[in-house]
């Protein structure tokens, strides 16, 4: 049987997912940086992360996004790593800048956004069916990098967000710029 060509599973749903990982990258520094840095007000944190949680769309809608946005992030995780993996002996000699930088940023970036993605759907999905707090509390702690201390935990927060912006950029432009060829 033929391996699965991960390529145009990649290419297909970025775009799809690109939004939503993208407002929830944003929505996560913001809140935590705000509110850690720049002294934002408990109301405005907590209506950015109302809509980090997607919670505007009603406990079903929230869910459902997260669950999706999640599970693919997951996928391009998955698939990403197939192609870094396939492409790894030519990887360093890719004649395109651009998509040399995202596949580095994919490869760097891989364990922290799966580490993200599972522990931010297990904490929404903990917190709707009722889990005990101790573990909720370690679920966020892994999710924004309270592990890695008080001060390093922002860092962590913005490494993992504006490489995640960067991933959705990048790969954009390396989709639309080969719709345009």
């Amino acid at each position: 049987m033929e391996a699965l060509n991960p390529r145009p599973l990649h290419r297909r749903l970025s775009p799809w997912l690109v939004l939503p990982l993208a407002v929830a990258a944003a929505s996560g520094m913001a809140y935590r940086l705000g509110r850690s840095w720049f002294g934002m007000s408990a109301a405005t944190g907590d209506g950015i992360l109302e809509m980090h949680a997607w919670e505007w769309l009603g406990p079903a809608g929230s869910m459902a996004a997260i669950w999706i946005t999640g599970l693919g992030l997951l996928l391009l995780c998955w698939t990403g790593m197939k192609l870094v993996w396939q492409s790894r002996r030519r990887l360093l000699h890719t004649p395109q800048k651009p998509r040399l930088l995202h596949r580095l940023a994919g490869a760097l970036l891989l364990l922290p956004l799966a580490a993200t993605a599972i522990t931010g759907v297990a904490y929404r999905t903990g917190e709707y069916a009722g889990w005990p707090e101790d573990l909720l509390d370690l679920l966020i702690s892994i999710h924004e990098g309270a592990w890695l201390g008080k001060t390093a935990k922002h860092f962590y927060v913005l490494a993992v967000g504006s490489g995640l912006l960067f991933l959705c950029f990048t790969g954009m432009r390396l989709i639309w710029g080969k719709a345009k060829r």
